[in-house]
């Protein structure tokens, strides 16, 4: 999908506390700014990423705005249906999300689950991810799977890079338009600390971005 300047770009991200959901939010407005968008909106959960829950954010921007007010983004949640992009963190928060989905949305997901409470209860059974996938190949044929934590994982010790891997793994889709890799870098030098190693993990996500998105989408 091609997008125009004065497209409004609706990417939503979730996942649990502790995963960086708000960190890579923020990231993403940030970069936008260094490519001098026009207009950036977004939110976010704070309360319950206090609390170890389920949480999401909005990011939207528009790269140029319409002399026509009426036509420019002015609102930092996405419109039921209009999310372009869903970066999730844990696969079954794609489900909880669902109302933001549709033909248009590309999907990539960390595999990892985190079993809520009921489940660990057994009071509800977690659905496996083909049925995952089933369903949400049910609004776009564009669903992405990768394990972010275990990369992370293998190639940092730690877990705590999962976020900016799934940026770059996200990157191929087209869904972040207009936004270089050198603005990520920038912002991350600037805002993270170990750069470097953020560095590193958005460049690891972005090259199996481009092996499993590419490769499928030539095929």
């Amino acid at each position: 999908m091609k997008f125009k300047e004065t497209d409004i770009i609706n990417i939503l991200i979730a996942g649990t506390a502790g995963q960086g959901v708000i960190t890579l939010k923020r990231l993403i407005e940030f970069a936008s700014q260094k490519s001098n968008v026009e207009r950036n909106f977004g939110s976010e959960d704070h309360g319950l990423a206090q609390r170890e829950g389920a949480i999401m954010s909005h990011t939207r921007y528009q790269k140029k705005t319409f002399k026509d007010e009426r036509k420019n983004l002015q609102s930092p949640l996405i419109c039921y249906g209009d999310a372009d992009l869903y970066i999730c963190f844990e696969p079954v928060e794609a489900l909880r999300r669902g109302l933001f989905a549709s033909d248009k949305t590309s999907f990539v997901l960390n595999s990892r689950t985190i079993p809520g409470i009921m489940i660990t209860a057994n009071l509800e059974e977690y659905p496996s991810l083909d049925k995952i996938k089933e369903i949400l190949i049910g609004y776009s044929n564009d669903v992405y799977f990768i394990n972010a934590t275990e990369l992370s994982l293998r190639a940092f010790n730690s877990n705590l890079y999962l976020n900016l891997i799934m940026l770059g793994f996200a990157i191929p889709t087209g869904k972040i338009p207009f936004i270089e890799i050198e603005h990520y870098e920038e912002v991350i030098k600037e805002w993270l600390r170990d750069p470097d190693r953020n560095i590193r993990a958005l460049h690891l996500g972005l090259k199996e971005g481009k092996k499993i998105i590419n490769s499928r989408n030539r095929s």
